[in-house]
């Protein structure tokens, strides 16, 4: 049974070839997961570009110069030599765009495991984590194919919304939302228009001309306003910028233009990952890092508690957006590859999420 895996030249992100490679034997106490199915998403294009800063490339290791990018997914346990990991089990959790993953499991408990291999020591905890999805009350059948589609995007979004919480939303008025077509700018929207009875903030969408549609269709805007007319639309009053595009030439011009008004950026997203200029010198712009306040979220309120309120929210936003979203199924590493190039591009639709399970031969 070869592994089959797509791969992406770490320092030039459109060379992208397939590999087949034996899978190693089993050492004891490793599990061997078949990749069932797994979501690509632009999150995944971030993955890529920030590979070597945020050290994404170190998940999966191969031969230099290639890398694989990591995905959200399902993996079956084919094989097994750890007593309290059974054959035929699912597992939801951090996968290579492979056919095979072989893993160290560490401590199990019956809702799942972290990877303890060696190479993974040291990175962000949360990638490493397995979730036993016979113990996930959120997960169900009827959800199954947006789960790794909106999770970790909405994961992200839901952390942002409790940092702005807590930090008093810095006192603005306005939560300006770039990129408001994506899926991880709906999932914030989605969360500060399910609170906006208490925090009274208005939400500001910032899209291009052709999704301006798409984005007021979802009814979690306040105002919709595309990138060239933000100077004539959008109000001159205390602001908060939430960045999931990375233009970075359009946050200067932003902040320029809001001046005093203009309260915090966080910075998430690099969907403009071929901007020309820097993030550099922007006025109160700060990066917002997921695993590290996810983290922070276990220590505070503990992980049962964290989760539960996730996954009870998560499970809100997925019922509220699958409606809009159609499932597009990819079935081999040629079509993924076409798909990845398309979204390194920018080329993405909004109304569409990609679910790749691919076929054996």
């Amino acid at each position: 049974m070869p592994n089959h895996s797509l791969l992406i030249h770490k320092t030039d992100l459109y060379q992208v070839r397939q590999q087949e490679s034996p899978n190693d034997e089993l050492g004891e106490g490793e599990v061997l997961f078949k990749v069932d199915k797994y979501a690509l998403t632009t999150n995944n294009i971030t993955y890529a570009v920030s590979g070597f800063k945020l050290k994404y490339w170190d998940f999966f290791p191969v031969e230099e110069p290639w890398g694989i990018v990591p995905v959200w997914g399902y993996g079956e346990v084919v094989a097994s030599r750890h007593s309290a990991i059974a054959t035929g089990e699912r597992c939801y959790g951090y996968f290579p765009m492979s056919s095979y993953l072989k893993v160290e499991p560490g401590k199990v408990n019956v809702y799942g495991f972290s990877d303890i291999a060696a190479h993974r020591a040291g990175l962000a905890s949360i990638y490493n984590y397995y979730s036993r999805i016979a113990a996930d009350p959120s997960f169900t059948k009827e959800i199954e194919d947006y789960f790794p589609i909106i999770k970790p995007l909405f994961a992200t979004s839901f952390l942002i919304y409790y940092f702005l919480k807590e930090e008093a939303f810095f006192g603005a008025e306005q939560i300006a939302i770039t990129s408001a077509s994506s899926k991880t700018g709906l999932a914030l929207a989605f969360m500060l228009k399910q609170n906006q009875a208490l925090d009274h903030k208005k939400v500001i969408g910032l899209t291009s001309a052709a999704n301006v549609e798409f984005v007021q269709s979802t009814g979690y805007y306040d105002q919709v306003i595309t990138y060239e007319t933000y100077a004539e639309k959008m109000p001159q009053v205390a602001s908060v910028i939430v960045d999931f595009a990375g233009k970075t030439a359009l946050l200067h011009e932003m902040a320029s233009y809001l001046s005093d008004h203009l309260k915090h950026i966080a910075l998430i997203g690099l969907t403009d990952w071929k901007s020309t200029t820097t993030l550099k010198g922007i006025p109160k712009a700060a990066f917002f890092f997921a695993p590290t306040h996810i983290q922070n979220k276990y220590k505070e309120w503990g992980p049962e508690k964290t989760n539960l309120m996730l996954n009870t929210a998560l499970v809100k936003f997925i019922t509220a957006i699958k409606q809009l979203i159609e499932i597009e199924f990819i079935e081999d590493l040629a079509t993924l590859g076409d798909r990845y190039l398309e979204m390194l591009d920018g080329k993405v639709d909004p109304q569409k999420g990609y679910i790749v399970q691919v076929k054996e031969k």
